[in-house]
């Protein structure tokens, strides 16, 4: 009777994604099929061809390959896509990568947070970064470990059910396209580094996260045997830790502003086209051949003219400053929590003052289980100067940290903006 038991609820988890996987690669197929009638004359040369970057550095890694094996790579199989995967061994490398990419027409992006936050960086840090961001849209399948901006794309959080996973795949097979907002996140360079070349910027689309919440979550896998209580003891334990309970700093900004000639730049002459090639006297003699009509590019989007928009308070900076405070995040709107936020604004959110390791076992355990986090004030605004942090060094003399997209940097002095649109994804347009 166990048996039964055990081969009936086996039964009802997989027969799901099983139905789930069939109607997809039946999608798949009628793609194909409907693609082929298109290109049927054409050259073979015209078959879509991908570079997969894949997150291969994370214990997660074997994990994620299997479920990519299982509901990804059969749709791109079955619709005609030619795919190239490029396995990622050590931090940076999918930067790098994305800096001498060419002979692509896009780029899947299989990982977490992190990957995707080095790719954009690589991309945005090109020379002809404005040619890239157009010839390279991205995929996201969220296989790594933590996946917040997936996740706000595609309205799920936490791990990826396969659901998920197979709509990610069919709209890069259906070409489906929209723009994604992104932060830029630049060092201020010190009195001290004067010599030093200027500190490039990196770029996320999740956001930043400072503070007790975020030490305790990156000791998370040194409890692993713990099994399922890990995330909670993990508070418990932290809480005796030298983690960052006081985040200080100064602050200044300004107020959020859709566009105007201040902030945004004016529109680029339009370049005349090229004149054509001179031909021969003979060509005209060769009787013309009839050729199938392939559908029409995508009309880009229109270029917006701010030049007669004016806001008096655009370039206006405010400033203010927090002190004792026990979470800092600064959070686009590619978040499960930010998903109504306009694209040209960033929300500054900081947690409740706290020194007491009795609250970070107390509030944290509660709003673990609630799955949020301690708010006290919450600013909307469009640039952030953050200047003099404070504790950059613990007490054992380690520099403190923050994440980018839960990569792991140095407290530095920064500037962060946003930037509307900065590349594109392969994802349907968000409702209203």
């Amino acid at each position: 009777m166990c048996r039964f038991s055990k081969f009936f609820k086996l039964l009802n988890h997989n027969f799901p994604h099983y139905i789930i996987s069939i109607i997809n690669m039946k999608m798949a197929k009628k793609h194909l099929q409907y693609r082929n009638k298109e290109v049927i004359a054409l050259s073979f040369n015209n078959k879509r061809h991908f570079n997969i970057i894949f997150e291969n550095y994370f214990w997660k890694a074997l994990k994620g390959k299997g479920l990519f094996e299982r509901y990804c790579a059969p749709l791109l199989h079955l619709a005609g896509i030619k795919v190239a995967i490029v396995r990622t061994e050590h931090e940076g490398q999918a930067r790098d990568l994305m800096q001498v990419m060419e002979k692509t027409q896009a780029v899947i992006v299989a990982g977490g947070d992190g990957t995707l936050s080095e790719v954009m960086t690589g991309l945005l840090r090109r020379d002809d970064s404005s040619r890239a961001i157009k010839k390279f849209p991205l995929g996201l399948l969220p296989l790594g470990e933590s996946n917040t901006a997936a996740g706000a794309v595609w309205n799920f959080t936490g791990y990826p059910k396969p659901l998920h996973l197979a709509q990610a795949t069919m709209a890069i097979i259906h070409n489906i396209t929209r723009p994604l907002d992104l932060i830029e996140i630049t060092p201020l360079q010190e009195d001290t580094d004067e010599g030093s070349p200027a500190p490039k910027p990196v770029y996320a689309a999740s956001g930043l996260e400072w503070g007790a919440y975020r030490d305790a979550e990156m000791r998370r896998d040194i409890y692993w045997y713990w099994a399922m209580a890990k995330k909670y003891m993990t508070f418990v334990f932290s809480s005796y830790k030298d983690i960052s309970w006081d985040c200080n700093a100064e602050v200044t900004y300004r107020n959020p502003c859709s566009g105007c000639q201040n902030c945004r730049p004016p529109p680029p002459t339009p370049e005349a086209p090229p004149p054509p090639p001179p031909q021969k006297w003979w060509v005209s003699l060769i009787p013309k051949t009839h050729t199938i009509a392939t559908k029409p590019l995508e009309e880009e989007d229109k270029v917006v003219d701010y030049t007669g928009i004016i806001n008096d308070e655009c370039q206006v900076e405010h400033s203010t400053s927090f002190g004792n405070i026990c979470d800092v995040s600064v959070l686009s709107c590619n978040t499960s929590r930010t998903t109504d936020l306009p694209g040209h604004s960033l929300a500054l959110r900081t947690g409740i003052a706290a020194f007491l390791p009795e609250f970070l076992k107390g509030r944290a355990l509660k709003n673990h289980r609630n799955k949020k986090k301690s708010l006290h004030k919450l600013m909307l605004l469009t640039l952030i100067f953050i200047f003099n942090p404070s504790s950059l060094v613990t007490v054992t003399g380690k520099e403190r940290e923050f994440n980018i997209d839960r990569e792991s940097y140095e407290v530095r002095p920064m500037t962060l903006r946003p930037l509307p649109k900065a590349v594109t994804i392969f994802a349907p347009t968000p409702p209203p």
